[in-house]
């Protein structure tokens, strides 16, 4: 039976606990809240230290004011701290927000918000945000934007594009797979006439500086720009629609993979979903 206190706030495993867990008085702010294996939670929740244990569904949103730390759960809602967010094996309908992120195999339905963010085999459908640090390996991001030193390896973009302030360390080319196989100029003028060419691939030759801000975009070597055009306008459809999706009183109804084929991302199975 869950144990829902002043000074702590309990949901034993495999326990499903409906309603809400917040604080309804001054000395319950500061509680810690657990969520123990196998438990729901139908409802949001909010406490110093938020625990999701494993296999625990949250049907809501998740704010700390401390930390926030999710296992191979799921939270239908957003997820929001002023401290730490860590989460590994988690999926999340909505956007993470904290000032220190790290996220290991995770899916994220919505935006990564975050002062120092890590990535490792993730999928984020919205757009990733640091103001200080940002370090993305083997995940794939609808784009991303730092104001930090940034490093991107294995890394796959929805967007043929990529912001950054501070530095930015490509240890590998960024694939694009939000175009499809469309041609680029590959060496100067060296135009490939292949009528399926690989996935298009961003590398330091497509950064350009401009006012102390790195672009790292496709622009300059896209071959058919109409069909760019097209292809984004098409892409920002497809994002309302999925941000219209979770914005419902019953939730998201469409799943990552619904998502992807919506966007028509050209990438095989994320590992995440595998």
């Amino acid at each position: 039976m869950a144990q829902i206190e002043t000074t702590r706030a309990v949901v034993e495993a495999n326990e499903t606990y409906d309603g809400k867990i917040i604080p309804t008085e001054q000395a319950e702010i500061d509680r810690p809240v657990r969520v123990r294996d196998g438990s729901t939670v139908q409802g949001s929740i909010y406490g110093e230290t938020v625990e999701i244990h494993s296999d625990a569904v949250v049907e809501g949103s998740v704010m700390g004011s401390g930390s926030v730390e999710v296992t191979d759960s799921r939270v239908t809602g957003e997820i929001g701290t002023p401290g730490r967010v860590f989460a590994e094996t988690a999926r999340v309908e909505g956007t993470i927000t904290g000032k220190r992120i790290r996220l290991t195999d995770c899916v994220v339905r919505g935006n990564v918000v975050g002062m120092n963010v890590i990535l490792e085999n993730c999928v984020v459908l919205g757009i990733t945000t640091a103001d200080r640090e940002l370090t993305i390996e083997n995940s794939l991001c609808y784009t991303v934007r730092s104001s930090g030193d940034t490093i991107l390896e294995d890394t796959t973009l929805i967007l043929p594009q990529a912001i950054v302030n501070g530095t930015l360390d490509l240890e590998t080319p960024v694939t694009v797979a939000g175009l499809g196989h469309i041609q680029v100029d590959q060496d100067g003028d060296n135009r490939s006439e292949d009528d399926n060419p690989p996935l298009p691939t961003m590398t330091k030759d497509d950064r350009y500086e401009r006012e102390g801000t790195t672009y790292l975009t496709l622009a300059p070597r896209v071959l058919n720009l109409e069909q760019v055009t097209d292809r984004l306008d098409e892409l920002e459809n497809a994002i309302v629609a999925t941000v219209d999706d979770t914005s419902g009183d019953e939730g998201a109804t469409m799943s990552v993979e619904d998502v992807l084929s919506l966007l028509e991302a050209d990438v095989g199975t994320p590992g995440p979903l595998e």
